[in-house]
């Protein structure tokens, strides 16, 4: 070999190392600032959790009982008059949860509303159809639509099942309607929904509320670029602008972004950076999260919602919607009494126990 072709071929090997020194370096960069940038929330969160367990609320209530039921405040119904869609998506492994969510909403609507609930259902059990349509008396109406399995990227996540991943084809199956208010399974609703189905949405993909996760998963939230519109909403329940997500062909947006991003929330995620700025923000009152105690301080909540909580309790009790949204659901689980959970997994039961067992 040539000393030429020597000195060019030691070139090429010179820079090729120099290159992979790069790509190297720049890997070691970017996993240091996202250590940094998590190790910054963690120490931000740490602190505030330190200042909530010195208050003296907490204190007062350590070893209290939650064996009561939660004071839930009085809705009036004078004036309240209309129909209502209502949309749910369950399978067999939800049906109890999707049950109680209707048979709470039934028992709480007011006597002039009148409830169109649908339900789009995959893999169901043997008579859980049956089930679902016995709800049907004066004032409600049940449709389903059963669907089939969905063909997008899915991530198995503890609580996250592929089923929800059916909200994207909502304005689709409900092809004559121009706004559905949608809510998941796992809800107890305690108001008539007139008020909510009643919000100005025109403009907007959907309504819905604001998701304390913004604070302690800060890291997720930050991938998904949302810090100029400030906030990151919870898609368990939505008021729903149908025909503009189809006038504007949001579904297949949807589609693309689930099947090209990795990410832990699947459907939420999605919705979040789909829609942009294109959603208008509900009173927390209509999607009131059963992890608010768990993680966040209530002064920090209190800011976050623009709220004057004095405690927990207060939180939930103005809650026309009670949203059990972590992987911390109220069936078949021990709890203390001195957890703040035992409160609302007790109402939970309140419904629960009225209802026929399935087959």
């Amino acid at each position: 070999m040539s000393e030429e072709k020597k000195d060019s071929g030691m070139k090429w090997v010179i820079v090729a190392n120099v290159m992979i020194a790069v790509v190297v370096g720049l890997l070691v960069w970017a996993s240091s600032i996202e250590r940094h940038i998590a190790k910054n929330q963690e120490v931000l969160y740490a602190k505030d959790m330190q200042d909530f367990s010195k208050s003296e609320p907490l204190k007062a209530k350590a070893n209290k009982s939650y064996d009561f039921d939660l004071k839930v405040l009085p809705y009036y119904c004078d004036g309240v008059e209309g129909n209502v869609d209502v949309m749910l998506i369950t399978d067999a492994n939800y049906m109890e949860f999707t049950r109680v969510a209707m048979y709470s909403a039934i028992k709480n609507k007011c006597p002039l509303t009148t409830y169109n609930f649908h339900v789009m259902t995959l893999d169901l059990a043997e008579g859980d159809d049956v089930a679902l349509k016995a709800f049907e008396t004066d004032g409600v109406k049940v449709s389903l639509y059963p669907q089939k399995d969905i063909d997008l990227f899915y991530i198995r996540d503890t609580h996250v099942s592929k089923t929800s991943l059916l909200k994207y084809y909502i304005a689709d199956v409900l092809k004559d309607l121009d706004k559905v208010i949608y809510i998941d399974s796992d809800v107890l609703v305690l108001q008539d929904l007139n008020e909510l189905y009643a919000k100005d949405i025109e403009g907007k993909y959907l309504a819905a509320v604001k998701d304390p996760s913004w604070f302690f998963e800060n890291t997720h939230v930050l991938e998904l670029n949302l810090e100029e519109r400030g906030f990151y909403f919870n898609s368990g329940v939505m008021l729903m602008n149908l025909a503009k997500i189809r006038n504007d062909n949001l579904v297949a947006k949807l589609e693309d972004y689930t099947n090209n991003n990795f990410r832990t929330y699947m459907d939420q995620d999605a919705l979040n950076v789909v829609v942009g700025n294109d959603v208008a923000l509900l009173d927390v009152k209509y999607n009131t999260m059963n992890f608010f105690f768990a993680h966040n301080p209530l002064s920090v909540l209190s800011d976050f919602y623009e709220k004057n909580w004095e405690d927990f309790e207060n939180v939930f009790e103005g809650a026309s919607i009670i949203h059990f949204a972590s992987s911390r659901k109220p069936l078949g689980i021990t709890v203390e009494k001195t957890d703040f959970f035992y409160m609302l997994q007790r109402l939970w039961y309140k419904y629960y126990r009225d209802l026929v067992p399935l087959q």
